[in-house]
């Protein structure tokens, strides 16, 4: 598997949380909860979205 750059992602959306399609190659939905997420994933039709929480600025992630 090919690394990912999530930098424009992670530029758009400064904190939440944030669901991917399963290639995590493009965004299906955001929010401030999981379960908003979640729940705006499904209503889409992706029922198993990569889901992962962006860090606040200023903070560092590393996952």
């Amino acid at each position: 598997m090919s690394a990912i750059d999530l930098r424009k992602i992670l530029k758009e959306n400064k904190s939440g949380w944030v669901a991917l399609t399963q290639d995590n190659k493009k965004k299906i939905a955001q929010g401030k909860t999981l379960s908003e997420v979640l729940k705006k994933a499904k209503e889409k039709g992706i029922e198993k979205p990569s889901v992962f929480k962006v860090p606040s600025l200023g903070t560092y992630y590393v996952g």
